[in-house]
């Protein structure tokens, strides 16, 4: 950026009384060394991805007659000019404790007709940037050594998960452009590279390159020094014939309530990632999606009242397909239950998209990818309209067809994951719970059309079926009449019992930083109450019951608690340690 801009920006933001935010930060005096030199290490470090970090010295940062916080004070109260060379030069001994050494420029400008000093720290790219150990020692800074990052307007050490994105940042590592470990140019399938092509335009000669020569034209592998050409982990997904061959759990699973029964049950979509969002939209479609005709009096015509809109499925599926963490040994899921709809997703999203961002905004434009290739390959195909944009999407559709809104968890900076909640349309379940009310009366059980899919019951082995956790025992209503046409499906679901082991779920607890995790807090709510429900569990932990669902279903399959009883009278056991040993 033009230091003219960065004047520019830090007289404005002053000006304008711009609340403190991951790249800005307001100083009374350059005294405050420790914090200075805490927030400058992490600008260095951008762990939110921005252009530049912006420190204002001789700014104070509460305005005690409105008592606004991490706001400029008007008039702001400046540094002498007399003073500035001196506290350039504070500052300049100061910076020189963040190794390797960062890149920064040292401003000042005029604000209530005062010199207010600008530390502008740019990126770095030589990272990961960290405090000196003599900085720790020093008695007039007395800082933690360690590599800082900006997290909104807390600088702070990060957590282990933020050390590794740090760590892989820095590496310029994306998963997704280095070569696999097993697959070869004869792993893909020239058919479906060929339909890519022609799916996405290309020219009639292109389309017509031998095999070989098609994959080099589309960057799909790379020749090895042995012989032979080994294959990209982004070709594999998008070409291979089943890509958990070659990268384990890339495929997603529709898991929902099964019908009449306690258990839950999953279809598993494989083969090529764009061809499995493809498969489970129609899915979705066919089998989850549902509607009423509804018709009021002294009115013409009708109007439809949809359970879920196509449209948020279809992007919210995308978007957790096209953002997961693929080294990673976890599936997208997609779980239905009776009123809700939730995608999850093993990893969080990139900086400076946070998932308290995804609650509040609608547009991401300046947003990161894991996997930039399957980004422009995503967008070739129309899977995605235009960057960014695909939750807006999401969230238009919903107002539109009438649901209360998205809820985007977990809301804390520790748990690893990703998990969107779709409420379902209220009209639509409170015309359905009265219908099973005359269902029940008359005993009669309405005509029901399903489009046929053949499921497999899911759970922590390749057999078991996974419980419905209390308070939450699915329905035994007849499902409602779909107005959708029904079509064949277009996808088989993967036989567990010959899937191999190493492909199967394997949940692993997530261990938080926080002074009481939320794992830690769900056991001391089993220990003090044994029966408790989800429902009541998510109220006292401020969470959703769909998160709750997550982290009990994480802490069975790792043998910390069990359920013992059904699912409406029975109990919760936490299993000793003696016996997870055993």
């Amino acid at each position: 950026m033009k230091l003219s801009n960065i004047e520019f920006m830090a007289q404005a933001i002053v000006e304008l009384k711009r609340v403190e935010c991951d790249f800005i930060e307001y100083k009374k005096s350059v005294e405050q060394r420790a914090s200075i030199l805490k927030t400058a290490c992490a600008y260095a470090n951008n762990y939110m991805n921005r252009e530049v970090g912006l420190i204002l010295i001789g700014v104070e940062e509460m305005d005690e007659e409105t008592g606004e916080k991490a706001v400029p004070k008007r008039p702001v109260i400046g540094i002498d000019e007399a003073k500035l060379e001196t506290t350039e030069n504070v500052l300049k001994s100061l910076l020189a404790e963040v190794h390797p050494r960062i890149a920064y420029h040292l401003l000042d400008v005029e604000v209530d007709s005062r010199k207010v000093l600008v530390v502008a720290v740019e990126p770095g790219s030589d990272g990961p940037y960290e405090t000196s150990q003599r900085a720790e020692h020093d008695k007039g800074i007395r800082l933690r050594a360690g590599r800082y990052i900006r997290v909104r307007r807390d600088t702070r050490l990060p957590n282990r998960r933020e050390e590794f994105e740090l760590l892989k940042k820095f590496a310029d590592f994306h998963f997704s452009s280095e070569l696999n470990e097993t697959a070869t140019l004869d792993d893909l399938n020239y058919e479906w590279m060929r339909e890519y092509l022609v799916r996405t335009g290309a020219a009639q000669d292109v389309r017509a390159l031998p095999k070989l020569e098609m994959a080099q034209a589309l960057g799909l592998v790379s020749g090895s020094e042995y012989g032979g050409y080994r294959a990209k982990n982004f070709a594999v997904l998008m070409f291979a014939d089943c890509p958990q061959d070659f990268i384990p759990y890339a495929r997603v699973e529709i898991i929902r309530e099964a019908k009449d029964t306690d258990k839950m049950e999953a279809t598993v979509f494989d083969g090529p990632i764009w061809m499995q969002v493809l498969r489970a939209k129609d899915f979705f479609e066919e089998v989850i999606q549902r509607s009423y005709t509804v018709r009021e009096e002294g009115l013409l015509g009708h109007r439809m009242v949809y359970n879920w809109p196509e449209t948020t499925f279809a992007e919210l599926l995308t978007n957790a397909v096209l953002h997961k963490e693929y080294d990673k040994r976890e599936y997208v899921g997609v779980y239905v239950y009776e009123d809700t709809l939730s995608f999850i997703n093993h990893n969080r999203p990139l900086p400076p998209v946070t998932i308290e961002d995804m609650n509040t905004q609608e547009e991401f434009r300046d947003r990161e990818y894991l996997n930039p290739e399957l980004k422009e390959m995503f967008h070739a195909l129309g899977l995605i309209e235009s960057y960014g944009s695909g939750i807006r999407r999401a969230k238009h559709a919903m107002a539109e067809n009438g649901n209360p809104p998205l809820l985007f968890e977990p809301l804390n900076d520790t748990d690893d994951y990703t998990m969107v909640t779709c409420p379902i349309n209220e009209e639509y379940a409170y015309i359905r719970d009265h219908e099973d009310v005359a269902t029940r009366k008359t005993g009669t059980t309405p005509t029901t059309q399903e489009a046929s899919m053949e499921t497999t019951p899911i759970g922590v082995g390749a057999t078991e079926e996974e419980p419905v956790f209390p308070d939450e025992t699915p329905s035994k209503r007849a499902k409602t009449t779909p107005n959708t046409q029904e079509r064949s499906a277009t996808t088989t679901p993967v036989d567990r019992e010959s899937t191999p082991k190493e492909y199967l779920p394997t949940p692993k607890t997530i261990e938080e930083e926080a002074n009481i995790s939320t794992y830690d807090r769900i056991l001391i709510l089993i220990a003090t109450n044994p029966l408790i429900s989800a429902k009541d569990m998510g109220d006292m932990l401020g969470i959703t019951r769909d998160g709750v669902r997550y982290h009990l279903r994480n802490m069975v399959a790792n043998g910390k608690i069990k359920h013992e009883g059904s699912s409406r009278n029975g109990r919760w056991v936490i299993v000793d340690k003696e016996d997870n040993h055993a």
